[in-house]
């Protein structure tokens, strides 16, 4: 009987550590991630029709300045049906989730 899991085969103790520190450092961050970062070009490009983030807002209608007009764009009812005709996703949350995943597993080291 195997014990290999799927999805870790090569991992040995100082990949493991290595993983540990890098969630630790990751549980101290008190910073927001930049759109950008947390939407990457390979990211957007890998889920999406676009080349960057910027490009899918802009063709969503996007045309604000501020962390407060990007709030209020995402949370219209308009961001959603978008995001459903042009990505995988059902909507923005889902989108970002994925994003926030994607983000967290390339910062430890996945």
């Amino acid at each position: 009987m195997s014990t290999e899991m799927s999805g870790l085969a090569g991992l040995n103790e100082e990949r493991l550590s290595e993983i540990r520190e890098n969630v630790s450092r990751l549980s101290e961050m008190k910073q927001e991630v930049p759109v950008e970062e947390l939407f990457s070009e390979p990211f957007v490009q890998r889920h999406t029709p676009f080349l960057t983030i910027d490009e899918l807002l802009e063709t969503a209608g996007y045309q604000g300045d501020t962390d407060e007009d990007f709030d209020q764009f995402i949370q219209n009812d308009k961001i959603d049906p978008f995001i459903a005709g042009h990505t995988s996703f059902e909507n923005w949350q889902a989108f970002q989730e994925k994003a926030v995943a994607s983000y967290i597993a390339k910062w430890i080291g996945l």
